[in-house]
């Protein structure tokens, strides 16, 4: 079977990691106990591969992206809709000149009622998780359960910027969700996208549950941002990657510490390490965190034409 690219329609391809539904499915199941046999389809097999061109990584087969039941599961945990992101207060500078703008995948709506209480922006989201949807909607802000295919031609060059953190790793078909969002912005306006960096430290996280299907279907780094210029009418007036969170810092000592060979003695003496001295270093320094890339890439387009 021949695999293309689901950005550029290539097949030139590398395979790089087999996944096995069962051993999801179980994990899963003893992380965050959840029930995902029905979100992951029937093939046994998951393929990682990477588009040698634009150095894309996305997972085969393409069906398998999670449904709104998966987010609504995990909405219960307090950190998967964090109200404010370090990507919020990068695109506010962005959004400076902007007035009409739309959040493509808002969750509950936190960074549209910050764009329209404080910046007092004709703002509004279009989400997919109906509890996201009326918890926003109780709290009186604007948002509404759309499909972003069908908004966008209702609202076809209408915004002067649209944004969407956090989403498009979750999507199966990037090119389609991409082509959409481009489709909402006026010519000359902002298309503001953010995505887990595919090059930060994570990446060396085995079995990183979130991070694979059913809940990412592909991983981003600068070369696939910069390639879709040479797809999209778009141009690249901004890339930033998030320096490390100091809620990060634990598990980039663990990664960094105890790759090692699993020497109990010395294991004791890293993490005594670890916790008593680089790891209040680490928290107490931003300077020092600023050098380290973080979790987030950030990228804002112009749109052209």
């Amino acid at each position: 079977m021949t695999v293309f690219s689901p950005i550029n329609k290539s097949s030139d391809v590398t395979i790089l990691t087999i996944l096995k539904r069962s051993q999801i499915i179980e994990a899963w199941h003893q992380q965050f106990q959840i029930d995902i046999t029905e979100e992951i389809g029937e093939q046994e097999e998951i393929y990682l591969y990477r588009c040698n061109q634009t150095n894309l990584m996305f997972f085969v087969p393409f069906d398998i992206a999670g449904s709104d039941k998966l987010y609504e599961q995990l909405e219960k945990y307090d950190w998967y809709y964090m109200p404010e992101k370090w990507e919020h207060n990068v695109a506010l500078q962005d959004l400076e000149n902007c007035q009409k703008v739309v959040e493509v995948g808002c969750g509950r709506g936190a960074f549209v009622e910050r764009l329209c209480t404080k910046l007092k922006l004709d703002a509004q989201g279009i989400e997919l998780n109906s509890n996201a949807v009326k918890y926003a909607q109780k709290k009186g802000i604007p948002v509404l359960k759309l499909d972003v295919h069908d908004f966008s031609i209702d609202m076809a060059n209408y915004f002067d910027a649209v944004c969407s953190f956090q989403v498009l790793e979750h999507i199966s078909d990037p090119y389609i969700f991409l082509e959409s969002l481009i489709k909402l912005v006026k010519p000359g306006g902002n298309l503001i996208i953010s995505v887990p960096n595919a090059e930060s430290f994570l990446k060396r996280i085995e079995n990183h549950l979130l991070d694979q299907p059913p809940h990412h279907m592909t991983r981003w780094s600068q070369k696939s941002f910069d390639s879709l210029t040479s797809i999209f009418p778009l141009r690249v007036k901004k890339f930033r990657i998030e320096p490390l969170a100091t809620y990060h810092v634990d598990s980039y000592l663990s990664d960094q510490l105890f790759p090692m060979p699993k020497l109990i003695l010395l294991e004791k003496i890293t993490r005594r390490v670890s916790h008593h001295i680089l790891k209040p270093i680490l928290k107490n320094s931003s300077f020092l965190r600023n050098l380290i890339p973080g979790h987030t890439l950030y990228v804002c387009f112009e749109k052209l034409g």
